[in-house]
């Protein structure tokens, strides 16, 4: 798998900064690419709300498909996996929805600027995992 980052007693493997500088970079590019508008204001708004939805449904989602960790610590130290993950991403797209509908948000607006979110992310994080991992 990817190296890991050793912080003291934390290991940080290099692809969750990957994501984290992805995810900065991605918010600075649709401060300049989303023409400025309601949609601009609600993305900025709503933006890092819907990443730490997706992090603590992804990061807790273990209790949910493993209960009996419950009885235990261990679970604090695992994560959802990739079902935790489209968990997470699931609850942070139900919140941009509702979010949408109650600040009455065209859904044309939200579906184009949602696709200019993912696909800058996408994009932004392929660079820097590119960049990254090609110099460890």
């Amino acid at each position: 798998m990817y190296d890991a980052l050793q912080l003291g007693p934390f290991t940080i493997q290099y692809i969750l900064l990957i994501y984290l500088c992805s995810i900065i970079a991605t918010y600075f590019i649709l401060d300049a690419f989303i023409s400025d508008s309601i949609i601009k204001t609600f993305y900025k708004r709503e933006y890092f709300t819907f990443w730490f939805i997706l992090f603590i449904t992804y990061k807790f989602s273990i209790v949910l498909f493993e209960p009996q960790l419950l009885l235990t610590t261990r679970w604090l130290f695992f994560t959802g996996g990739q079902d935790g993950f489209y968990l997470g991403l699931l609850a942070g797209v139900l919140f941009l929805i509702w979010k949408m509908r109650k600040e009455s948000i065209p859904g044309k607006e939200f579906i184009k600027s949602l696709l200019i979110v993912i696909v800058s992310f996408t994009v932004v994080f392929q660079l820097i995992k590119f960049v990254v991992l090609s110099f460890l």
